[in-house]
């Protein structure tokens, strides 16, 4: 399976999807104009990916800003891991904010609420 890479725009994220290594990293702002278009290569990679896992994922989100309706399409794709991590394999999320963003700090609280998948919440000062 090859890896996707999409690059970010004023409106939309960078997305970086790797199966071979199992990492996906998402950051930038996120709100495209067709949120279906947009992460449709995204979920069907994804979809692909489930039916032969890396023994790890790795997630790491580092989003400055996304809208409801990437939440929810974002929701959707993690849905897919969730599955993974529901088999028993090993899923690592972690979501990054900048230090003063409470929103985005909420963000991925509220992720960490509407999946089964346990959510690092990482100050940006504090990652390595």
């Amino acid at each position: 399976m090859a890896k996707l890479l999409i690059l970010a725009t004023d409106e939309s994220p960078q997305i970086m999807f790797d199966p071979s290594r199992g990492i996906l990293d998402i950051s930038g702002k996120s709100l495209p104009e067709d949120i279906h278009d947009f992460y449709s290569p995204l979920e069907q990679a994804v979809v692909e990916y489930v039916d032969n896992p890396q023994p790890e994922t790795k997630i790491s989100f580092d989003l400055v800003y996304l809208n409801s309706a990437s939440t929810k399409r974002i929701l959707e794709i993690i849905s897919h891991f969730e599955k993974l991590h529901n088999l028993g394999d090993k899923v690592v999320f972690n979501w990054y904010y900048n230090q003063f963003d409470d929103d985005m700090r909420d963000e991925g609280e509220e992720f960490s609420r509407l999946t089964d998948l346990s959510i690092k919440i990482i100050e940006k000062s504090e990652r390595v």
